[in-house]
């Protein structure tokens, strides 16, 4: 089994859900995964799963170096579950065109399901014409599954789910109240300190 959680941008949350659902299935033995060169968001994966996280680049990597990396890396932990988590918006690449470094195009190499994570602030009707988008833009990314954070309360997660799954045809699998507590903190610069570990096992927990 292999997903891959891809946002609708930056900031929706991306390393705190998979982070956290990595954690949820860590009995799976997960392996986790990082779209790009990123060397902080796969510490937080590390840490959830007891599994080094690795990373996948379709811009220093083509599609063979992709596959072989991947099923590499589940052979290395005898994993049957890759969990990826993407970088940025699912479609945000080094171009405006094309899906070279983008998280789409790890998802159609690996032939991987997308589930697309929003940020659903003050959306209802309006969620379902993103995920209609997110789809209609390349047929070839299969978009199974859409979880919506920062719902407001189970009023708004129940209005924004039919909406997403009447007009939009996709299956809303989750939403997550705001919760500024458990969000991971944005790094620039440096790996997650050791002496930090203990307080990113609670958020996760």
């Amino acid at each position: 089994m292999k997903v891959v959680l891809a946002g609708t941008g930056s900031a929706v949350g991306k390393t705190t859900i998979s982070t956290g659902i990595m954690k949820a299935l860590q009995d799976e033995n997960v392996q986790p995964f990082k779209v790009g060169p990123d060397f902080i968001d796969p510490s937080y994966h590390t840490i959830a799963t007891g599994n080094v996280s690795r990373n996948l680049d379709s811009f220093f990597m083509d599609e063979f170096q992709i596959i072989n990396s991947f099923e590499r890396a589940m052979k290395i932990s005898k994993s049957n579950m890759g969990i990826i988590e993407g970088v940025r918006g699912l479609y945000e690449g080094i171009s405006p065109i094309s899906d070279i470094g983008n998280t789409a195009s790890i998802a159609k190499a690996l032939d991987a399901p997308v589930v697309l994570l929003m940020d659903s602030r003050s959306l209802v009707k309006s969620a379902a014409a993103v995920v209609l988008g997110f789809k209609a833009l390349d047929p070839d990314v299969r978009i199974e599954g859409v979880i919506l954070n920062k719902v407001k309360g189970p009023r708004h997660f129940k209005k924004a789910k039919e909406s997403v799954e009447k007009l939009a045809n996709v299956p809303v699998i989750g939403g997550i109240p705001r919760n500024d507590e458990i969000a991971v903190e944005e790094r620039h610069l440096g790996l997650v300190p050791a002496l930090e570990k203990e307080k990113i096992n609670r958020n996760i927990e």
